[in-house]
């Protein structure tokens, strides 16, 4: 993994991955559980975090798209960085929420379980009840919104992507080639404290100017320093 320029090149494709803050677990009583898709809002802590990306980001990367997922959470670090790098707009896209928990919504790991934990962490089919998703359908619709996303930028351009651990996962393990659809069990090796910047870039074919023909992850999971701790590297 490399260091890269403030701007990639001209046949590049550049995404900057930010996980969002440190969440506000008040409306679950202060309690570290499991939520997933539901817009739960950032804590105070998690609000500097995402000033510190942002901060970060202007010092390292040229940006000149911003997409995020509809969640609160994460739109209030991709507006942050988009004032600091003067973009007008954020694309909201449905596809960049994240997982789906369904009943285990409000849930601590210790109510769940270790083994359903596992099974759900290893079995790309294994799905919570009440519509959670498993991890493979998870991959599925982030990388189909990465496709989208991928075809409105421009090549020698950089995108940011403000949206969650999963599904920042999914990107980069796509990026890394690990498997994504039949064996997900590699994706919770990688390390995404919160508001931390992952970077991945996609090589364009200079004739069609569309089609990707290699993807290389610069770094994953760093974070910018704030005076706060180093950030939560559990995401629920």
């Amino acid at each position: 993994m490399s260091m890269s320029s403030k701007t990639p090149a001209p046949n590049v494709k550049r995404l900057v991955l930010v996980r969002h803050g440190e969440v506000d677990l008040a409306m679950f009583n202060g309690k570290k559980c499991y939520y997933g898709g539901v817009d739960i809002p950032l804590s105070a802590k998690g609000r500097d975090e995402a000033q510190a990306a942002a901060t970060y980001l202007a010092e390292k990367e040229e940006i000149t798209l911003i997409w995020t997922s509809p969640l609160s959470r994460a739109v209030f670090g991709a507006e942050r960085i988009a004032d600091v790098q003067k973009v007008d707009g954020v694309v909201r896209h449905d596809g960049f929420r994240e997982v789906d928990r369904g009943d285990w919504v409000g849930l601590s790991e210790a109510e769940i379980g270790a083994e359903t934990l596992s099974k759900w962490n290893k079995g790309p089919d294994f799905a919570p009840s009440g519509g959670g998703e498993a991890l493979a359908t998870v991959a599925k619709r982030v990388l189909a919104a990465r496709d989208e996303l991928l075809a409105s930028a421009p090549p020698g351009s950089t995108t940011c992507l403000v949206s969650h651990m999963w599904v920042t996962r999914s990107i980069v393990a796509d990026a890394l080639g690990l498997d994504t659809e039949n064996d997900t069990s590699e994706l919770q090796t990688l390390d995404l404290p919160t508001a931390s910047i992952s970077v991945v870039e996609y090589t364009i074919d200079e004739k069609d100017g569309k089609t990707v023909t290699e993807k290389s992850v610069t770094y994953v999971g760093r974070k910018p320093s704030t005076e706060a701790s180093a950030g939560d590297k559990w995401g629920g």
